[in-house]
């Protein structure tokens, strides 16, 4: 994926504005990932998390090198490859702050979206990136060298 940015002046479900975050990625292969490590991956699907009155998109992929992949080309496909991974993701996505004391979170839909809706949010969202590069990071306290 690219460098993205969920710029937080756009609107998007339900009124709910970006979070000021790259997008999250969640990588469903069964090889763990070190941190910072990049993969070829290919975009599946997308959950519209709502985290405290912002939106907060999870692009769901599969590494290219995971022997599932070529099995798997949309979320819709996890049913059939991947049975109760999409209902266990939602179920962790709705409760993984309410060890922290906060509320359980909502989601657009339980339903992701597909791949090609994803691929749009994630061009979208590097577009947003480019923008926020070219005008520089002004107060917003990042480094996008």
């Amino acid at each position: 994926l690219p460098q993205t940015w969920e710029d937080p002046s756009k609107s998007g479900f339900n009124g709910t504005v970006g979070d000021n975050d790259p997008l999250d990625v969640m990588e469903l292969g069964g090889r763990t990932c070190a941190v910072g490590e990049v993969r070829q991956v290919k975009v599946l699907g997308d959950l519209e998390l709502i985290d405290q009155g912002e939106l907060d998109h999870k692009i769901l992929v599969v590494d290219v090198s995971d022997p599932l992949a070529p099995k798997l080309n949309s979320a819709a496909d996890l049913r059939g490859v991947m049975p109760g991974v999409t209902e266990l993701l939602v179920e962790w996505l709705k409760m993984y702050k309410t060890t922290d004391g906060k509320p359980v979170n909502a989601l657009a839909s339980e339903t992701p979206s597909g791949s090609a809706r994803a691929a749009q949010v994630v061009a979208e969202c590097h577009e947003s990136w480019k923008a926020l590069k070219a005008r520089g990071a002004g107060a917003t306290g990042f480094w996008i060298g």
